[in-house]
């Protein structure tokens, strides 16, 4: 009788001392998300963490419509589009439809003779480390980004890319002129990751929207996550993304091709994405982290479309943003420590990735 209640007296203690322990982790990740709210750029945010097998979500700030974000709301997450490419080109090479060293020209339907340089071929480790020396975007358009005029940036943007179709893309493709050895430098290029894309369904006979939902969206139950511009009744939904003089933006040009960047998404599902990312016991998983620069660049390296950085004698932090002409979002995650923490807001600028990679750090380091 006494050992049954000496246990039951362990395991209430327990169970308090645990109950105190998520109350301080939950006001220290609000305290954080208020501060970062301070910042006058910063209009709303979306946060969510994972630590300790405890998920905790905030949802802070006025959107444009004066309304609190909520779990409906959708962001245009952007770059974050091109870790979900990844985890397919992953699946891809499980299932011994590719190596990460294979010449992409053995996934293309015609002869592209321009795609290598001194006979060295772009190959995926290129695609997803940016460096390929493909162009930035179709059609290629330098002269775009130089002193551009940030407010009428967007919309020249679209006005180029609007329905680009696949024809269209490989039509550019054949114009393209490598100026150097595939791999020696980096350049970052939407057009490798939407190239990545095609070569996806030359592999598996489908649309790059089929396989996204078949190997990622159905199987993590990513239900209100899509690849198409909110309409209808979702169109409310959209968190109407800004830019740093508080113009509304639009979201990107519906084209054929979005494997760079097209997808929506909640802070639920991306909660979720992220729960997969920290599993790395899942091989898809484990080969899109892999390490891809070999050492090249110190403690700083690449997976499929992640950035990694190897933190010394720390556990590895595997982070991506994705930047949208007025959204902005950052996802870090420590999968030995089963940490993660991603944020979304409605506004973009230059300084906004660096505060929400600074929000994200300070997070994780208030809970190791």
């Amino acid at each position: 009788m006494k050992l049954k209640l000496a246990l039951i007296s362990i395991l209430t203690i327990s169970g308090i001392i645990s109950s105190q322990n998520e109350q301080n982790d939950y006001k220290m990740i609000q305290s954080e998300c208020d501060s970062l709210l301070l910042n006058q750029e910063i209009q709303a945010i979306s946060l969510g963490v994972i630590t300790n097998g405890k998920v905790y979500k905030f949802h802070v700030g006025k959107l444009s419509t004066g309304e609190t974000p909520n779990d409906n709301t959708l962001y245009e997450i952007a770059s974050l589009t091109k870790t979900f490419t990844g985890t397919l080109l992953a699946q891809a090479i499980l299932e011994k439809k590719a190596t990460i060293d294979d010449d992409i020209r053995k996934h293309l339907s015609e002869n592209f003779a321009n795609l290598e340089f001194n006979q060295k071929p772009i190959t995926f480790c290129h695609l997803v480390t940016h460096t390929n020396g493909l162009p930035r975007i179709f059609p290629d358009s330098p002269g775009l980004f130089e002193n551009p005029d940030w407010d009428n940036l967007p919309y020249e943007i679209n006005k180029l890319q609007v329905g680009f179709s696949k024809f269209q893309f490989f039509e550019e493709l054949h114009k393209v002129a490598l100026d150097t050895v595939p791999g020696f430098k980096f350049s970052y290029s939407n057009v490798g990751a939407n190239l990545l894309g095609y070569c996806l369904e030359n592999m598996y006979d489908k649309p790059f929207e089929e396989l996204l939902s078949e190997h990622i969206l159905k199987p993590l139950q990513m239900t209100k996550t899509r690849i198409t511009v909110p309409s209808g009744e979702d169109k409310k939904l959209l968190a109407l993304g800004l830019n740093p003089n508080g113009l509304v933006m639009p979201s990107r040009a519906e084209k054929e091709m979005k494997a760079e960047g097209g997808l929506f998404s909640t802070l639920d599902d991306m909660i979720k994405y992220m729960e997969f990312q920290l599993n790395e016991e899942n091989e898809v998983v484990k080969i899109s982290h892999q390490e891809l620069l070999n050492g090249k660049y110190g403690d700083f390296e690449n997976g499929l479309f992640w950035q990694i950085f190897k933190n010394g004698g720390n556990p590895t932090k595997i982070f991506q943003n994705g930047g949208a002409y007025g959204t902005s979002s950052w996802l870090t995650i420590i999968p030995e420590s089963k940490v993660g923490v991603i944020i979304l807001t409605n506004v973009s600028g230059p300084t906004i990735h660096q505060k929400l990679n600074a929000t994200a750090n300070k997070i994780i380091e208030l809970l190791e």
